[in-house]
């Protein structure tokens, strides 16, 4: 028998033997965190201080159902209250900089879900001739009316290069 292996993220205790047939020798087969080794006695040593996962928090990747939009926080919602809320994800990364970003919460988790936080590009809106659906156009003044005079002079229309229409 190897040595006993424990997560800290589940306590679950692993043999080291089954880890290797797993392909598993450095993640928790139940949690996925990382695991720490200790000898076939049970005594388990302390994790190292200095890795960079140390300080570490968990991280929760939301959709509101109703708009579409997702968020991230450092904190849980409670699921009850915000029905129309959906987890997504909830993995580990660094907490949010002296700036208050959480730019490597978002990258970390850009490794998980790839298009998270990419937005497609908003396209314009496109003005278009109501009878022939041209898309070009000659903005001119309204100008001075016989029936009106000068009511709506200042106002602007919009008229089609290639069927004539003003709209």
């Amino acid at each position: 028998m190897g040595r006993t292996i424990l997560c800290y993220g589940c306590k679950s205790t692993f043999d080291e033997d089954i880890l290797k047939k797993k392909n598993s020798e450095n993640k928790c087969l139940v949690c996925g965190a990382l695991l720490v080794s200790g000898n076939s006695s049970g005594h388990v040593e302390s994790p190292d201080k200095n890795s960079e996962q140390a300080g570490w928090i968990t991280w929760y990747y939301y959709k509101d159902m109703e708009t579409g939009c997702f968020t991230l926080r450092d904190a849980p919602v409670d699921l009850k209250v915000w029905k129309d809320t959906q987890l997504i994800k909830e993995f580990k990364a660094p907490p949010r900089d002296s700036s208050g970003s959480s730019e490597k919460a978002k990258e970390i988790l850009r490794t998980y879900i790839s298009d998270a936080f990419v937005y497609p590009e908003k396209k314009e809106p496109v003005v278009r001739c109501p009878r022939c659906l041209g898309t070009e156009y000659t903005l001119l003044n309204k100008g001075y009316s016989l029936f009106t005079g000068f009511l709506g002079s200042g106002r602007v229309k919009r008229v089609c290069n290639y069927c004539k229409k003003e709209f």
